[in-house]
């Protein structure tokens, strides 16, 4: 296949473009610093971003299937979260179904909450938008957990935290759960979707039906850490108070905030399982790292950084 994408440069949009690769397709990514884009060499690159309509249609021109990873996270503004993962997405999609390309919009699994905070709305709201954009043209959303690996930043914290003796959970009834897969995996269940019957919503899960409670995930990632570490289920209160601090902080500095908006209310929801329309129902793909492994490879990279 020809494979359009849109944020190639990230942790999971790289590893997407190895997978690609590897598995012999044709990569044409849109960027806005080539420079950026760790297998430049090996794909075709279109410079601009989601508000570059020109871009965008020569992206997707004589593509297959157009695979949409670009949006935010970690918005300055809340009001930038429509702008980019709603916005930006239909963008892509009309772009997508002008040229014929299958549309594979990446989503959360924080979607499925739309009222926790501005993120997981937007991305709810872009499903929806991607499906009306793209008309006629198929498209698929795929709902992706929390995902870890070697060149993850935003899991570091944890790894320290876990590495200095303590392991820390929500204090919530019940314990909270979550699906989580390593990067390569998430990888392979984007390429998998391509083939995935066109106009459903899917969620991809872990190696577990009913995911990890986090005290499972602190108490394997201390493990393999070689550590000794202490359970902690901390109250709602003392998050939300760090996470104010922090916060007033940032912005009085005039960073892009490190917590967004409503991040404990995601933090403090109970359930983070995939459940529903699991992808592995629909297309040959299952997760092939287990946690322990990849808890082992992420460590391993973090120490060979210097990270860890």
């Amino acid at each position: 296949m020809r494979v359009a994408i849109t944020g190639g440069t990230g942790f999971v949009g790289a590893a997407t473009i190895d997978h690609l690769l590897a598995e012999g397709h044709d990569v044409v990514a849109l960027v806005r610093d080539r420079r950026k884009l760790r297998r430049v060499s090996d794909v075709a690159v279109v410079e601009g971003d989601l508000e570059n309509l020109v871009a965008l249609d020569a992206l997707a021109t004589n593509a297959d299937v157009f695979c949409h990873l670009a949006g935010v996270t970690h918005a300055r503004d809340d009001a930038d979260y429509n702008k980019v993962n709603v916005d930006g997405a239909v963008s892509a999609a009309v772009a997508a179904a002008k040229a014929g390309a299958k549309f594979v919009h990446i989503s959360s699994l924080s979607a499925r909450m739309p009222a926790v905070s501005p993120y997981a709305e937007s991305k709810a709201k872009s499903e929806a938008a991607v499906g009306k954009a793209s008309g006629d043209n198929p498209w698929v959303a795929l709902r992706l957990p929390a995902i870890y690996g070697p060149g993850d930043y935003a899991t570091l914290p944890f790894f320290k935290l876990v590495q200095s003796g303590w392991t820390l959970e929500p204090k919530t009834e019940p314990p909270a759960r979550a699906s989580l897969i390593y990067v390569e995996d998430a990888a392979a269940a984007i390429v998998a979707a391509c083939d995935a019957e066109s106009g459903k919503v899917y969620e991809v899960a872990d190696e577990r039906k009913n995911g990890f409670a986090w005290s499972e995930i602190g108490a394997m990632l201390a493990k393999t850490l070689g550590k000794s570490a202490r359970p902690v289920r901390v109250p709602r209160p003392v998050i939300a108070t760090y996470h104010g601090v922090l916060r007033a902080g940032e912005r009085a500095l005039g960073r892009t905030p490190s917590v967004r908006t409503g991040q404990i209310n995601e933090f403090f929801h109970a359930d983070w399982v995939a459940r529903k329309n699991l992808l592995s129902d629909a297309v040959p793909w299952c997760p092939r790292v287990p946690l322990e492994e990849g808890f082992a490879k992420t460590a391993r990279w973090y120490q060979e950084n210097g990270l860890l």
